[in-house]
């Protein structure tokens, strides 16, 4: 971010410094929330992606669009695709979607580079986000929501009880 747009204020050592001070940490971190385009009509899922990811809950809405579409669950996490992977290790939101893939009329490969955009607004204009939604809408008879809050689940010694980003 810096290096798009100057930090306004003086850098006593390195901007990786600032980040940690209290006033870099408040610019940075509005400048996280709030510096990239959405669609989402309240700021709520703008708080859920700072802790989440950015787009996680635009995702995580259309995981579960194709939850309907697919009759397969799936954890909605955000994650299209399996970051890091190797080649063939695809994730379990594209497994669900290849499902489709002849009702779609997508092949794997569209598939998976529709899915790639998924942490940018772009997806929302692929074809694969839009036919998966009309498709979940035709089987539900109902609208599908754009936008739904990320239900990672939380896991640490000092957690006792299931918890998830949904109740952070």
């Amino acid at each position: 971010h810096a290096q798009a747009k100057p930090y306004p204020y003086p850098v006593a050592g390195s901007i990786r410094q600032e980040v940690f001070s209290r006033r870099g940490g408040v610019y940075f971190g509005i400048a996280h929330l709030l510096g990239y385009p959405t669609s989402y009509p309240r700021l709520l899922y703008r708080f859920a992606d700072f802790n989440a990811g950015l787009y996680a809950s635009r995702n995580a809405a259309f995981q579960q669009a194709v939850s309907v579409a697919s009759g397969i669950d799936l954890q909605l996490d955000g994650d299209l695709v399996r970051y890091g992977a190797g080649r063939d290790d695809i994730g379990p939101t594209e497994v669900a979607v290849r499902t489709l893939a002849s009702a779609l009329g997508l092949s794997a490969s569209q598939i998976h580079r529709a899915l790639q955009q998924g942490r940018s607004q772009r997806f929302e204009r692929s074809g694969l986000y839009r036919q998966v939604f009309a498709f979940a809408e035709r089987e539900a008879r109902r609208p599908s929501p754009r936008e739904v809050m990320p239900r990672i689940r939380l896991h640490s010694p000092k957690i006792t009880r299931k918890l998830t980003t949904e109740w952070f």
